[in-house]
């Protein structure tokens, strides 16, 4: 499914995917795994915004960084769009909905997701183990977070 979302840039290359898939079996198990991926982006760009929010508060990061706030939830619209395309790619018999540059973009939209994936949890980890924050050039003086 990886080499899908991340590498299946051409159309001929997705129809090859979702053919083996069919022969295998596995295309089954794909669509199924929809009821889930169609909503699993919002948990997990709320979850990781409210963890991001906290630990943002906890090391005092200065608001100029809020807008890393906004990347889990920008990775979940990307994932939700990746989504919509495949539940059009997967709508009619025979695969007749997957044409060029539709896997592209399907393709550049999980790709970008992962980045930004890899950099929010990055930075929440970064947090975590104290390793940027308070003391680091990000950080606001004590308390500044805080609201009065």
């Amino acid at each position: 499914m990886l080499r899908l979302q991340c590498l299946g840039f051409s159309a001929d290359e997705t129809l090859r995917t979702f053919r083996r898939w069919q022969e295998t079996g596995v295309l089954a198990a794909y669509q199924a795994h929809f009821l889930f991926d169609d909503v699993h982006w919002i948990w997990y760009a709320l979850f990781f915004t409210a963890v991001l929010c906290r630990l943002f508060e906890r090391r005092s990061v200065a608001h100029r960084y809020d807008w890393v706030l906004l990347l889990p939830l920008v990775s979940g619209l990307l994932d939700a769009f990746e989504n919509r395309l495949q539940h059009v790619f997967l709508s009619e018999p025979g695969f007749g909905r997957v044409v060029d540059p539709l896997p592209a973009f399907s393709t550049i939209a999980s790709d970008l997701k992962w980045l930004l994936v890899i950099c929010y949890v990055s930075v929440a980890l970064a947090l975590l183990v104290g390793r940027i924050g308070t003391g680091a050039s990000i950080a606001t003086p004590e308390g500044a977070r805080r609201s009065p």
